[in-house]
């Protein structure tokens, strides 16, 4: 976890995922588009990301199925402690949307997960 500072106006995301070529991958894409990405290896350390993290964080995005703390857990206690932040959850095991949650089946493409994280933010990211 290195928690440097984004820059004035810049997003800031965090991605939660027990697999590691996911975690980096998501970390690239939203890094590439302008995002201050935060990374968690399960959803403990995410909470404690979170929790330590002053600043706004913009958007969520949790693998469901993940060690120690699930995603819909997390999410859950996320959205208590910072209600203004977006959330969208990915799975490979699950393959419907959880109560209306924004969701991503895996495996997806890169530009289908930015294109969703804008949509979700109103931004264009591609």
């Amino acid at each position: 976890m290195d928690i440097d500072s984004p820059l004035p106006d810049q997003l800031v995301a965090l991605i939660a995922d027990d697999e590691d070529i996911i975690r980096t991958s998501l970390h690239r894409a939203l890094e590439s588009v302008g995002f201050f990405v935060l990374t968690a290896c399960d959803g403990e350390q995410a909470l404690r990301i979170s929790r330590q993290y002053p600043g706004p964080i913009h958007i969520l995005v949790s693998d469901i199925v993940m060690p120690k703390l699930g995603g819909v857990a997390l999410c859950n206690q996320i959205l208590l402690e910072r209600p203004a932040t977006k959330i969208l959850l990915m799975s490979a095991y699950v393959s419907t949307p959880l109560n209306g949650t924004p969701f991503l089946r895996k495996p997806f493409q890169l530009d289908v997960f930015r294109r969703r994280v804008g949509e979700m933010l109103n931004l264009q990211l591609l």
